[in-house]
């Protein structure tokens, strides 16, 4: 199209495409929008300046050309811009407004193959305006689909968070996520942090190996921490937890997907994992929570409370804090030579249960349950899919949406809980976990440095105590001539 203005000599041509959508792949339809500006500008006798890029419009913060080329428009390099269409500069009402601005500070002109903004003229400035609001709108559609796609993508247990986590390759066919021969190298670490290696030893022994991050990076501490936190490791997907880029969004609404892909760490060993990282010993540095052998196990028979200790620095000892509610103290030596005791003499017990279930002399139906308990969950899913579908269509208003979404997130929520109940009580993972605690409680036959001067450190202790003991409840009343505990193992 020829366009008769003789104050426009040199423009810059902008091109940007954030998706394919004409299905012709983005290097040629950008290629096609490119040859049709060169001709505009050709045709019209203009010299041009190309500015290119793939990006969002969500913001022109991350679109670097954007960025360049209004700093050059403000320097009055160019007469005009040159766009397919006038949304390639941005779909964001707020963007918008900032280059019109701009453009209309410097009297520059916009062009397209088809008109040509004049932005000092009302009925130019009004039309783009209008035109501006409708690419807003549309781009809030986009948004609002391409969230709904990626929800349902979620919830059919497709990869849609980005790069696949370390030990994982995502299966282009599937969209679900494989374990590759990185694998060994996740159940490495979960395994040297359910045996108590802390996590400065365990990045000493991964570099030692040479094993790297995804990257090729030495591994740092927050990356362990990051690895045993993610959920993607127990065949787990836990998405849409934020508003946005940075607002957390109610763990309710999160969308999670258990059983998804084959899992590189069963759930004991990733709960275990877990919770040592975040409950336990990782918790505050040392100097402001010296970590004793029991430290977080001992409760107060009485009330409940954790019971900590103190370090008596005069007397050189240390005991058992006195409890508010007249649970007294005690010396701490004589109950961890007690508690060891106790712990190492448990192995007998677990030696029988793992008999009884390696014989089979358990009835298991664990398997048909857990069916019957999946076949109830897909279905609770599909309900709450059409509750949202009738929401978005107008069928039910927002209080209606509300309650009965409320209704099947508290359902989906007990049916999963009931499914990793199961899961638990699964005969091989049960004899699995025995093995394990048998692992640990012969790792703890030796000295302890707290008991002896030297061998195990209180932190390696905390961690395998923790492996074992869900909790040790003390008692130490008045007119009692010694104190009592009662130790909870996990396998009880």
């Amino acid at each position: 199209m020829l366009f008769n203005n003789e104050n426009i000599k040199h423009v810059a041509i902008y091109l940007r495409l954030s998706r394919d959508e004409e299905n012709l792949g983005i290097e040629q339809i950008l290629d096609n929008h490119r040859q049709t500006l060169i001709a505009l500008c050709n045709e019209n006798n203009w010299s041009f300046e190309i500015f290119e890029e793939v990006a969002s419009s969500s913001t022109i913060i991350k679109r670097e050309q954007m960025v360049k080329l209004l700093d050059r428009v403000q320097q009055d390099y160019f007469d005009a811009v040159v766009v397919m269409d006038i949304d390639r500069l941005s779909r964001d009402e707020y963007d918008a407004s900032d280059i019109k601005r701009i453009l209309y500070q410097t009297e520059t002109f916009i062009v397209t193959p088809y008109k040509m903004y004049d932005l000092s003229k009302d009925d130019d400035s009004l039309l783009l305006g209008i035109t501006n609001l409708i690419a807003s709108g549309e781009y809030k559609q986009i948004l609002k689909r391409m969230r709904r796609g990626k929800e349902y993508a979620q919830k059919q247990g497709h990869w849609t968070n980005g790069i696949a986590p370390l030990g994982y390759t995502k299966d282009t066919k599937t969209k679900k996520l494989v374990p590759n021969e990185r694998a060994k190298d996740i159940q490495f670490i979960f395994s040297e942090i359910t045996k108590g290696t802390t996590i400065p030893s365990l990045i000493r022994q991964l570099n030692n190996m040479g094993i790297k991050t995804r990257q090729g990076y030495d591994f740092k501490y927050n990356s362990i921490v990051r690895i045993v936190n993610n959920e993607a490791y127990k065949g787990t997907i836990a998405s849409n937890k934020t508003i946005g880029q940075y607002k957390p969004r109610p763990k309710e609404d999160w969308i999670i997907v258990h059983n998804v892909h084959p899992a590189i760490v069963d759930e004991v060993t990733w709960d275990s994992a877990n919770k040592i990282v975040n409950e336990y010993s990782f918790k505050a540095p040392r100097s402001k929570n010296r970590i004793y052998p029991t430290s977080n196990l001992i409760y107060c028979a009485n009330c409940g409370k954790i019971q900590g200790c103190n370090n008596h620095k005069r007397l050189n000892k240390v005991y058992i804090k006195h409890c508010k509610c007249g649970n007294r103290s005690f010396y701490y030596n004589p109950i961890l030579a007690m508690i060891k005791e106790e712990v190492l003499g448990y192995k007998d017990n677990i030696l029988k249960a793992l008999e009884t279930f390696e014989e089979g002399k358990q009835e298991d139906n664990i398997q048909y349950r857990k069916e019957k308990l999946i076949s109830q969950l897909n279905k609770s899913k599909r309900a709450l899919d059409k509750i949202s579908i009738l929401f978005e269509e107008d069928e039910i208003d927002i209080i209606a949406y509300r309650e009965r979404k409320a209704i099947r997130q508290e359902e989906i929520k007990l049916i999963e809980e009931e499914i990793s109940a199961l899961e638990k009580e699964d005969k091989s993972v049960k004899i699995d976990n025995l093995k394990e605690q048998i692992e640990s409680i012969e790792s703890l036959v030796g000295k302890w440095h707290f008991l002896d001067g030297e061998g195990y450190t209180d932190e390696k202790i905390n961690r395998l105590l923790h492996g074992l003991i869900s909790g040790i409840f003390w008692s130490y009343q008045k007119g009692d001539s010694s104190p009592k505990l009662i130790i909870r193992f996990k396998a009880e």
